[in-house]
């Protein structure tokens, strides 16, 4: 049977090229009409058992398909899929199918938030141990590295609950929820519509694989409490950041400890971790937790935990300039996001917010400044309806910057030795700068040239 990819665009080379890499016959099909059938085949490894079809696909072509792909950002609602799914065809995404052609183990990763840096200190104390490790982000990099996976190597992925949808047979060793946050995306309609999906992760797991859960989320909670009585589920191991647990990974005294079943171990203070904040404690303990019931050595694993910076644009310090500390988070493009950049500073900040509009509330993020927020400096197209917010909130500290210099000059202007500047927007940009990761760039360099 012949493999049918479906896509927009450019997207459905990728998935393509990896079945035609492992011998697959395939049929492509580009749902848009948005280029040209041979815009698609120059870009393929071999043209050899490939047909191309962009705008409409024959019916009789359906006759010799097995499964169908879903490239990335295709969406499983689309009618076509709908209806390939009633005539009994397996609908897999990207993420799947690279799964699928894993030769090595995966230890996977998802939640609401918090995923790139869980990820990113996984990947590493996972790489420091075993010198043949892979990290995955989304399904383009699991793609590109599927084919390079031995028998003895492992993949640290990344997963968000767009993947989770088109999953089946994906089976890691040991998973993670760090949270399932009320602010989920829009493309559910409810709440335990959402969960439902995160939780899927653990479909595919026995009883002798485990799953990483965070005590302080009520759903990961809930969660982890319910299949601890299921003889077909996973084992569940928590960590708290707020209490000490009678199993699981917890704080006291400022110290991290480990206590299973039959050891406790105390293994460094949390000021080892160079990630401020509770959120991302919450994401270093993810990754502790998963490499620990991977089996990785309490001695290796915080080696590596001490060895790791913070991942660039999510509560990044950059310097200390005459004795003000300055943080980017311009990862920080959503409210939930900017209040866990605000939750991270331990001392008095200016915060520089504003970009572009969503028609975003961002009354929970002022509320959120609890005297910590000294000044609040305005940029961008939101700042005049963040003003009104904050003055609605009782937050009347406020000024507007035409930009970013003027607003690192203005915080720079207030701010005290022992204090704290720090770019937190709350929204995108979409205006000076084209990406978070541009902003965060930009004001990496203005605070180094101070």
């Amino acid at each position: 049977m012949k493999s049918l990819v479906i896509g927009n665009g450019i997207k459905v080379v990728a998935p393509a090229n990896l079945l035609l890499a492992k011998g697959v016959s395939v049929v492509v099909f580009e749902i848009s009409a948005g280029i040209y059938p041979y815009e698609i085949t120059s870009n393929l490894i071999s043209t050899e058992d490939v047909e191309v079809y962009s705008g409409s696909l024959p019916v009789y072509v359906l006759a010799d398909i097995g499964d169908v792909i879903l490239a990335d950002g295709m969406s499983p609602d689309e009618t076509i899929v709908r209806q390939l799914r009633g005539r009994g065809h397996r609908i897999i995404g990207e993420f799947e199918l690279a799964a699928s052609y894993d030769r090595g183990k995966l230890l996977a990763i998802t939640g609401t938030k918090g995923r790139t840096s869980a990820t990113a200190l996984l990947g590493k104390i996972v790489k420091d141990a075993t010198r043949n490790a892979f990290v995955v982000e989304d399904s383009a990099s699991y793609l590109d590295a599927v084919c390079s996976t031995t028998k003895d190597s492992t993949t640290v992925a990344k997963v968000s609950a767009y993947h989770l949808e088109t999953m089946a047979s994906f089976r890691p060793i040991v998973s993670s929820i760090i949270n399932i946050k009320r602010n989920y995306p829009e493309d559910y309609a409810s709440y335990s519509d959402y969960a439902g999906v995160i939780e899927r992760i653990i479909r595919n797991q026995t009883p002798i694989d485990h799953i990483v859960l965070n005590y302080e989320d009520d759903e990961t909670r809930r969660f982890g409490i319910e299949i601890d009585d299921r003889p077909d589920a996973p084992i569940p191991f928590f960590f708290s950041t707020l209490r000490e647990l009678r199993c699981g990974l917890f704080i006291r005294n400022n110290t991290i400890v480990l206590r299973d079943v039959d050891m406790e171990r105390e293994l460094m203070k949390t000021s080892d971790i160079s990630m401020v904040g509770r959120h991302n404690l919450e994401n270093a303990f993810t990754a502790i937790a998963m490499a620990y019931k991977y089996g990785i050595s309490i001695e290796s694993i915080v080696r590596s935990c001490r060895g790791f910076g913070p991942v660039a644009h999510r509560v990044e310090y950059i310097a200390t300039k005459n004795g003000v500390k300055f943080f980017n988070d311009s990862k920080g493009t959503d409210v939930p996001t900017a209040i866990n950049g605000i939750e991270a500073m331990d001392c008095p900040t200016y915060l520089i917010g504003g970009g572009y509009d969503n028609g975003a509330d961002y009354g929970e993020w002022i509320e959120s400044f609890r005297g910590k927020v000294r000044k609040l400096v305005l940029i961008g197209q939101t700042r005049e309806r963040m003003a009104s917010c904050a003055h609605n909130h009782g937050f009347y500290d406020y000024v507007y910057a035409e930009d970013l210099n003027e607003a690192v000059s203005i915080c720079t202007s207030y701010a005290n030795p022992g204090e704290a500047v720090l770019l937190s927007p709350a929204c995108e940009d979409r205006g000076t700068y084209k990406t978070f990761e541009e902003r965060g760039n930009a004001f990496r360099a203005i605070v180094e040239s101070l």
